[in-house]
């Protein structure tokens, strides 16, 4: 085994080399991480606009013509979703970003890229390494911590008891991208945090469209998203 450490801290150890079988490079071996972006102060409507712009998209619609009906939508997952993603879905609906991140919308007849159906599926992969592979109950509240393993080895330490997570996408890897649902917190304020295929997570300390933003513009670095997001930056829905 050729291991080197190149980032190394209380809650994480990034390692390049080679290990065979038993590592693989980049691995984040505690299970967890933080990408920090570039501080600002933009609201969610700004880096909406700014979202598009380096898609290459048509400006954002300013009225609610040719959008979802949000309600249902909301009610089965239980929150109101952030104002930024509702804003850029209906104006751009479902599609994917550098053909790798799959961005969801409700009602979509394809599989991949429809919101509920994705979430379910996204919740299921996250109970099964909350609650371990011997609990077999289905359809828990991810933030019910009675049904986590005792230890808790593959809950992330920032997620609290009484919390949730709602995916609103994903990429060609199996990975997926959650918003982070804090009680008292309200949507726009949501943190996206980002699974990789596996107990592997980063957090993006921003809501949807800003975490978007900086892993493009390379303010913000995913061990595990940036290399995939070359520009010139592209949408296809």
């Amino acid at each position: 085994m050729d291991l080197v450490v190149v980032e190394l801290s209380a809650s994480h150890a990034i390692v390049t080399g080679s290990g065979r079988d038993q590592l693989r490079p980049d691995d984040v071996l505690s299970g967890e991480r933080v990408a920090e972006p570039d501080r600002d102060h933009s609201t969610g409507s700004d880096m909406a606009e700014a979202l598009g712009e380096i898609l290459r998209l048509p400006a954002l619609k300013t009225g609610g013509r040719g959008g979802f009906d949000w309600s249902p939508v909301e009610a089965k997952l239980g929150a109101t979703l952030p104002q930024d993603y509702k804003r850029f879905i209906d104006s751009y609906g479902a599609g994917l970003i550098d053909d790798h991140v799959a961005v969801c919308a409700p009602d979509e007849p394809r599989d991949w890229a429809d919101l509920l159906q994705h979430n379910v599926y996204a919740q299921e992969c996250v109970r099964l390494d909350f609650g371990g592979p011997d609990n077999d109950s289905r359809g828990w509240h991810l933030g019910d911590s009675l049904q986590w393993e005792p230890r808790r080895e593959d809950v992330p330490s920032w997620f609290n008891p009484g919390d949730n997570l709602i995916s609103w996408g994903h990429t060609g890897n199996g990975d997926l991208l959650f918003w982070h649902i804090k009680p008292g917190v309200a949507p726009d304020d949501w943190p996206v945090v980002f699974k990789e295929e596996g107990p592997y997570w980063e957090q993006y300390q921003s809501g949807f469209s800003a975490a978007l933003v900086g892993l493009l513009t390379g303010a913000i670095r995913s061990e595990y998203l940036s290399r995939w997001l070359g520009g010139p930056h592209f949408y296809t829905s």
